[in-house]
């Protein structure tokens, strides 16, 4: 019966230094996937964007347009801090909407989804001049003078020369009183 109880304490002290190594290493997991995971998913988001500028190009020259859109949305998503997605994704769109207006076909919903996308590009960059100065010139195309000259004065407000000079120009342009 001795014998029986040093066994199962001998087995009992086993156990425990078994678990207790089971519980460090599920530690010493779980510290290194929060150090490991960060710098793959750093290193993957670094290689994913100029691919997914090359497969932009492709399809932008393929006349894949909204394949383009959709590659420019996900690197916007990627890098919201990165004007480049949201001009060219928002040009694309208004462009198709320029496209259908002229020929006298509802535009509306492309327009309505470049200045959503002008919108999300000045939320994430709000003091981006260049976000802004294109949201002017898509306004200018479909003779919104008004809205452009907005668009045109906040691009001056955060462009340094000679690009804060694109308000007064434009409303000697628009032949309108510079404020």
């Amino acid at each position: 019966m001795e014998k029986a109880l040093a066994s199962g304490a001998r087995e009992s002290g086993f156990n425990s230094r078994q678990a207790q190594r089971g519980k460090m290493k599920k530690k010493i997991f779980i510290i290194l996937a929060f150090l490991i995971f960060p710098f793959f998913c750093l290193v993957f988001f670094h290689l994913i964007t100029p691919y997914l500028w090359i497969k932009v190009d492709q399809a932008f020259h393929c006349g894949d347009y909204d394949r383009a859109i959709e590659y420019l949305s996900f690197i916007s998503y990627i890098k919201p801090k990165d004007p480049e997605s949201y001009i060219l994704k928002a040009w694309l769109q208004w462009s198709e909407a320029k496209y259908l207006f002229e020929k006298n076909l509802p535009y509306n919903e492309k327009l309505n989804q470049a200045v959503e996308t002008y919108q999300r590009g000045e939320k994430n960059n709000p003091t981006n001049w260049k976000i802004y100065f294109e949201e002017g010139i898509m306004w200018e195309a479909f003779g919104e003078k008004e809205k452009a000259l907005k668009s045109y004065y906040i691009s001056s407000k955060y462009s340094g020369p000679p690009y804060n000079k694109i308000y007064e120009i434009k409303c000697k342009k628009f032949e309108i009183e510079v404020k």
